[in-house]
């Protein structure tokens, strides 16, 4: 309570004059995500809030976009809460302007992944029954035969310039947020969470109390806003009162030139991100304090390669979709051993079980599975199956195996592809690697690797 109490001391919000603009601006808007924004407009307004394609706006002016944005979008569509709105947008400034105007409104918001195909948007329009639809226009090839309201992204600006705020918007209760998972092949699946202040404490303390995530000014978010991970680095750093910096499409040369122009301290990625970005010039990115690593698996080697080269910045995150950001790894850990996923944060219940849904004991491979207050609130269970194998050490510490589904019995032995990864990836020539089973007639399943060279 005591660590709680201190960090939201230092995040202005229990400070005199941020507990009375945190409150003024809930009674104005109600507990939507317009509340966290006002809060940072109102305490740095002319501050730097995003940087995105040459475009850059302060806090008061992001602001103001959103408001004027929500006014729009409640005259043009007539938007009511609980009624749902999609994005299908690459990270820009419209796909902010957009989340925040919609919060505001109180609809349900739905990210839908920028790579599904034509047929899996209209399956998630039809069967969602969405209202609006915001699309990059990009992507117009892909939503030309979709049925429903649309608004190109390029149509936000030309809203929000001409929107004279008439009269006050109710204040609402924000929708839920809905990351669709599921992949770009298989059908869709929601996980749907509200944004609540209170089931969120814990993942916040714990990233500004073990990173400290206050003390820095500027953030690249690089992983996709239609990922949880994503989602969730904007609305920290906008409660933060950040200065944000976007691209919409990862380019390692203009994001490593950019780090190094800007000199930004914190950047939130992906491993093979990551990998490209050091690559590239790992001189340019020495301004950099912390790196938020996530959505997929940390090699080894890369993890030695970045703590190496940029001392103790490196921080592993690992969630899931359905039970969010659950487990962490700090410089500590990663140096220990770099194949650990960490540590349980507080408020996380993690058990380790058999195929007969028995416990196991510390030191043994079962599948993972996790509890805490802000998982998907859709979900039926108190513990949500991961799909992961993996184990806990006697120190606490947890190490994954591989996906349950991708275990292969060979001559009647369990054998996990993450363990040779593990060791293939070791070798000087081995760049990247992935190791599957196929197929053997002696042993029922072999396994096989898939190797990248070095240059």
């Amino acid at each position: 309570m005591i660590t709680l109490i201190r960090k939201l001391y230092q995040i202005n919000i229990l400070k005199p004059r941020g507990f009375y603009v945190f409150v003024k601006a809930v009674l104005i808007n109600g507990t939507n995500l317009m509340s966290v924004l006002e809060f940072s407009a109102r305490l740095n307004p002319q501050k730097k809030a995003i940087s995105s394609n040459g475009e850059t706006r302060t806090y008061h002016e992001l602001s103001d976009d959103c408001r004027k944005l929500a006014f729009s979008l409640l005259s043009k569509f007539n938007l009511r809460p609980k009624q749902r709105v999609a994005i299908i947008c690459r990270n820009n400034l419209q796909a902010v302007q957009s989340t925040y105007a919609l919060s505001r409104l109180g609809v349900h918001i739905y990210f839908l992944n920028t790579e599904i195909s034509e047929f899996q948007i209209k399956e998630v329009v039809e069967h969602k029954k969405i209202d609006l639809l915001i699309y990059d226009d990009s992507l117009e090839f892909k939503v030309n035969s979709i049925f429903c309201q649309k608004l190109k992204s390029s149509e936000i600006k030309h809203l929000i310039h001409s929107t004279e705020l008439k009269t006050k918007i109710k204040k609402y209760k924000a929708g839920d947020l809905i990351i669709l998972s599921g992949g770009t092949t298989g059908k869709p699946k929601s996980a749907k969470r509200k944004p609540s202040i209170g089931d969120f404490l814990n993942p916040l303390v714990a990233l500004l109390s073990q990173l400290n995530l206050n003390k820095y000014k500027s953030v690249y978010i690089a992983t996709p806003f239609f990922h949880g991970f994503g989602l969730a680095s904007l609305i920290m750093s906008v409660l933060l009162g950040s200065e944000i910096h976007l691209l919409e499409r990862f380019d390692a040369k203009k994001v490593c030139k950019m780090v190094e122009s800007n000199q930004i301290e914190v950047v939130t990625l992906v491993p093979i991100m990551l990998k490209r970005m050091i690559d590239e010039d790992v001189n340019d990115l020495k301004p950099i304090q912390r790196i938020i690593c996530g959505g997929a698996k940390l090699d080894q080697e890369l993890a030695k390669q970045t703590l190496n080269e940029l001392g103790d910045v490196l921080f592993n995150l690992y969630g899931t979709t359905e039970a969010g950001f659950s487990i962490l790894a700090d410089p500590k850990a990663l140096k220990l051993n770099p194949l650990t996923i960490g540590k349980p944060i507080r408020g996380v219940s993690l058990k380790v079980i058999n195929n007969k849904g028995e416990a196991l004991n510390k030191n043994e491979i079962g599948q993972i599975h996790l509890s805490n207050s802000w998982m998907m609130n859709n979900s039926k269970e108190s513990w949500i199956n991961t799909d992961d194998l993996g184990y806990v050490t006697d120190s606490g510490l947890v190490f994954l195996a591989g996906r349950s589904d991708n275990m292969i019995i060979s001559g009647g032995e369990n054998v996990y592809p993450d363990e040779v990864e593990n060791i293939l990836i070791k070798h000087p020539n081995v760049s990247e690697v992935a190791v599957i089973g196929t197929p053997d007639i002696h042993f029922g399943e072999r396994l096989i690797a898939f190797v990248v060279l070095t240059k």
